[in-house]
């Protein structure tokens, strides 16, 4: 077994993107496709969580014997309709008295998640999303006059999404078809992210409690504490906010994270700062 080999068979599995039975193709970035069904790319290109919408940018190549190279545009209309977009326009138009070009066939689309409020469970909140789209082209008029439209066929090339600090899954529906390219994303954070959030809560409980054991320590002696004692519990107070902070694509207070770490972290330590102030109040001897 060669060293890429061994390469492969580490990388893939770690790509996130699960492809799936429908065709696919690879882009090679040229205007027009051979064969006869045009080629759909799609690429996923931002995601807020704060506001739950996921970007996407989708490109329709058409086969080359369905362009017309004196005119330079396409034989017959062409339609890329997404239902699931929440912005407008929701429909790409290729129309055949306009010159062809693949700059001008892109659709950028907006989705919303069906769990915009699980970012409150970071870090471990998971996004799902529906993406749905098809083809049709202008075959010509039917009875009175009107355009008559059927749905085409068409390959599948998906760009392997790279948000930062999330995992991506591409997930076929039961409807996925030739006609049809129907399928769910699921976005996650990845796990270096996971596991430095439940480090940190860990860590700042830890801290917390070993503060609160010095007090309870002092308690049965009969000195009082040192203001240097008071000073540390003093500075965790503002120190672990900023640790709080320093984690990765962290959201607002009131995360998962915060009730099982950093709230906690604060309280102990605020009531053992509370404790050792008053010790020292009263065993303190002044002149």
């Amino acid at each position: 077994m060669t060293f890429r080999t061994i390469l492969a068979c580490i990388l893939v599995p770690l790509s996130g993107v699960h492809l799936f039975a429908k065709d696919l193709v690879i882009d090679d970035g040229l205007p027009t496709v051979p064969g006869k069904e045009p080629v759909l790319s799609m690429n996923l290109i931002g995601f807020d969580a704060s506001t739950g919408e996921l970007r996407a940018r989708h490109n329709l190549r058409l086969p080359t014997d369905d362009v017309d190279l004196l005119n330079d545009s396409p034989k017959q209309n062409y339609y890329l309709v997404d239902p699931f977009d929440i912005n407008t326009p929701t429909i790409l138009a290729i129309k055949s008295d306009v010159p062809y070009s693949i700059y001008d066939n892109f659709l950028t689309s907006t989705y919303q998640v069906d769990d915009a409020g699980s970012q409150f469970l970071y870090p471990f909140d998971t996004h799902h999303t529906r993406i749905r789209l098809f083809v049709t082209s202008q075959d010509g008029t039917a009875s009175g006059g009107k355009p008559f439209r059927n749905h085409r066929s068409f390959l599948f090339s998906p760009h392997v999404p790279t948000f930062e600090g999330y995992d991506v899954r591409i997930i076929p529906t039961g409807q996925n078809s030739p006609t049809l390219l129907d399928l769910t994303v699921e976005l996650k954070r990845t796990l270096p992210i996971r596991c430095y959030s439940v480090f940190i809560a860990v860590l700042m409980l830890l801290i917390s409690i070993s503060v609160f054991r010095m007090a309870l320590k002092r308690m049965k002696s009969s000195g009082a504490p040192e203001i240097s004692e008071m000073a540390f519990c003093a500075a965790l107070l503002f120190a672990f906010p900023a640790i709080r902070n320093a984690q990765p694509f962290a959201p607002p207070m009131g995360v998962l994270s915060d009730y099982l770490g950093f709230f906690w972290a604060e309280s102990i330590v605020a009531v053992t700062l509370l404790i050792k102030l008053n010790m020292w109040l009263r065993r303190k001897k002044h002149d």
